[in-house]
């Protein structure tokens, strides 16, 4: 079973024409982002797949899902969910005014969660922590 613990930050919204003004939220505190070569590591750590070739099937893998994805097709990746592009477009009045390649505004990938990391992430817990301008950990803010 996968348990996971996310760091959060608490901020104050301090948009004074916003209803909420004042109000405090949290944000997700994220560690760096794992390059390559240490994912590959965490996938030959996790399979039988020798190491030397974790980044060919890594790369054959990243084509497929690319090029699929591209041409249209959803997919299904085990333990994860379903990817799928998502188009926004600007609207024209009229259907013969409409080109896809003018009109199309942006492209997005967006990732429906498996049962499995529903599941996972309904279990997430939560660690309140505090961080310094410079990204350290720091003593909690005083109260006022």
């Amino acid at each position: 079973m996968i348990m996971g613990m996310m760091n959060v930050i608490p901020y104050q919204n301090n948009n004074e024409k916003s209803d909420y003004f004042g109000w405090w939220y949290f944000r997700a505190k994220l560690f760096p982002t794992i390059m390559n070569d240490e994912l590959l590591n965490h996938i030959a750590s996790d399979s039988r797949i020798d190491r030397s070739m974790v980044p060919v099937v890594n790369k054959a893998v990243t084509k497929q899902v690319v090029e699929l994805l591209c041409n249209g097709h959803q997919l299904n990746i085990p333990h994860i969910g379903t990817l799928r592009l998502s188009v926004r477009s600007k609207g024209t009045k009229t259907a013969e005014e409409y080109h896809a390649g003018q009109c199309i505004t942006n492209v997005r990938l967006v990732l429906t969660p498996c049962k499995e990391v529903k599941e996972a992430l309904k279990k997430v817990k939560f660690r309140k922590v505090y961080y310094t301008k410079k990204g350290t950990p720091g003593p909690e803010p005083p109260t006022p």
